[in-house]
C-alpha cells in the first residue's frame, strides 16, 4: 500500500491561525498609530516572534504520517520513522501511544504529541460501554432500532467494526486503526521473509531554532 495520510487534530490548527490572526491584527494596529518607543517595538516584537515559534511548535507541526512503509511521528522536537513491521502495538494513554522493538536496545514508546486524548476521552474509555447504553447520536442513523427503542443491532449500512471505531474518542479510534493495519503488515513481512527495517528517530533543528533563537533574541533584548 502507498497511500499517505496525515492524521491529526483540528484543534490545534484552529490555535495556529486564531494566533496568527492576533499576530496580524496587533501589527496592522501599531503600524497605524505608531509604537511607543524602539525599544518597545523590540520587545514586542520578540515576544510575538518567541510565541508564534512556540505556538508552531507545539500546535501545528506535530503530526502523525501513516503510508505504506510505516509511521512517521513528528512531534515538537523530534521525528521517529517506525516501519510497520518493528511496530508491536498502538494504543491510547495520554497520547497515542506506539510501542516498537529496538534491538539490542529494550522496547521503546513514542507518544504522538499531535494524537492526544482528552481527560473526558480517557474517562470514556476507563469506563468501557455502559450496559445498555445507546450509540452516538451522530450513528443512530445508520443502526437498526429495536423494537424498545434502542439502537442496538447494527444495520447493513455500516460494518460493525466501523461503527465500534466510529463511537470511539477520535484519537482512540485512530489508534486502533493504526493497531490494526500493523498488525497485518508486520504478519505480512514475517510471512514474506522481507529484509527488517529498524525504527529511527532525529531531532528537528529548525523547530528547536524556531524556539530557542526567539528566545535568545527576547533575552538579549531584556538584558540590554
Amino acid at each position: 500500500m502507498t497511500e499517505r495520510e496525515t492524521l491529526r487534530l483540528h484543534p490545534p490548527i484552529i490555535l495556529w491561525w486564531v494566533w496568527v490572526a492576533f499576530v496580524v491584527a496587533n501589527v496592522a494596529d501599531y503600524a497605524a498609530q505608531g509604537l511607543p518607543s524602539a525599544r518597545f517595538g523590540s520587545l514586542l516584537g520578540a515576544v510575538l516572534l518567541l510565541v508564534t515559534g512556540v505556538v508552531y511548535t507545539l500546535a501545528l507541526r506535530p503530526k502523525v504520517i501513516e503510508d505504506g512503509d510505516g509511521l512517521t511521528v513528528v512531534n515538537p522536537f523530534r521525528v521517529h520513522h517506525l516501519p510497520w513491521p518493528v511496530i508491536d502495538s498502538v494504543d491510547t494513554g495520554e497520547w497515542v501511544r506506539v510501542r516498537y522493538a529496538r534491538p539490542p536496545a529494550a522496547p521503546r514508546v513514542v507518544h504522538c504529541w499531535a494524537l492526544y486524548v482528552s481527560t473526558r476521552a480517557r474517562r470514556k474509555l476507563a469506563a468501557g460501554p455502559a450496559a445498555g447504553a445507546g450509540v452516538p447520536r451522530r450513528l443512530r442513523g445508520l443502526v437498526a432500532a429495536t423494537p424498545a427503542g434502542g439502537y442496538a443491532q447494527p444495520s447493513s449500512r455500516l460494518p460493525e467494526e466501523a461503527l465500534r471505531l466510529a463511537s470511539l474518542p477520535v484519537s482512540a479510534a485512530i489508534a486502533a486503526r493504526l493497531d490494526s493495519r500493523a498488525d497485518k503488515e508486520r504478519t505480512r513481512a514475517e510471512a514474506s521473509a522481507t529484509e527488517a527495517k529498524t525504527a529511527t528517530a532525529a531531532w528537528s533543528w529548525p523547530a528547536v531554532a524556531a524556539v530557542a533563537v526567539p528566545a535568545l533574541i527576547l533575552l538579549v533584548l531584556a538584558l540590554a
